[in-house]
């Protein structure tokens, strides 16, 4: 989407029309979908999670002060949204993985998707957000609410761990 068209609908949006609201959305639907299926690895909790972002996006449009970086804020609101959904479920997700660890998995097999989540949340989301959403270092921090050395120490902490992890040598 064209910025000009996108500060467009924000502003129409912005003063209650829903169809431009609908329009964003659907721009951004495929992205916010997928990355937040890489944070969460589960379909109701992505459709609970987009469903969430959609309303409150809606309820705080109003808010919104730089029309023409409506992808980052609704991304934003999107990664709290799923960071809430993890919280709720990590004893499950703990208990899950340390069960999957056990003798079923005495082969090594190299799965790039079951390895990457293996990874914590700190390095997975802006490696997702990098390289999977297209968002750059500043915007990342922006949305994190990390300084720009704090995202790029993360995303090449969280590369090492992958590469570690896929190299069978899971030490840190």
């Amino acid at each position: 989407m064209e910025k000009r068209e996108q500060i467009s609908l924000v502003e129409k949006a912005k003063n209650g029309d829903a169809q431009s609201f609908i329009k964003l959305c659907e721009a951004y639907q495929v992205v916010l979908y997928n990355s937040a299926y890489k944070l969460l690895l589960n379909n109701e909790d992505v459709a609970d999670c987009l469903q969430e972002t959609e309303i409150r996006a809606w309820q705080k449009i109003p808010n919104i002060k730089n029309e023409a970086a409506f992808n980052s804020w609704i991304f934003r609101i999107m990664i709290n949204i799923a960071k809430d959904i993890l919280k709720k479920r990590v004893e499950t997700v703990e208990f899950e993985e340390s069960y999957m660890s056990t003798k079923e998995n005495s082969y090594k097999r190299f799965n790039l998707e079951e390895e990457f989540n293996k990874l914590p949340d700190r390095y997975k989301i802006p490696i997702i957000l990098h390289y999977y959403a297209g968002f750059n270092i500043n915007e990342i921090a922006e949305q994190l609410n990390l300084s720009k050395n704090t995202v790029k120490t993360r995303l090449a902490r969280g590369r090492l761990k992958l590469k570690l992890f896929l190299e069978g040598e899971e030490n840190g």
